[in-house]
């Protein structure tokens, strides 16, 4: 009767096998998911973003240089 370490390493063995497709395939999908381009709508959401949080940094600067005393 064969030993139960030896059906627990091929237990073992499989898991890993698993594990290693499922990452491959997760990795596969967030590539493609991080590589497409956005609609236009998207995009423009973004800069617009990215508009407002410049402001928002040139004010909170321009604040503390203000608040030190230095303009």
């Amino acid at each position: 009767m064969p030993r139960r370490e030896v059906y627990e390493d091929l237990n073992h063995e499989i898991e890993e096998e698993f594990a290693h497709h499922n990452l491959e395939r997760d990795m596969k999908a967030d590539y493609e998911a991080s590589t497409r381009i956005g609609t236009d709508e998207h995009v423009r959401r973004l800069r617009a973003q990215n508009r407002v949080l410049w402001v928002v940094l040139i004010l909170v600067v321009g604040g503390f240089c203000l608040a030190l005393g230095i303009f």
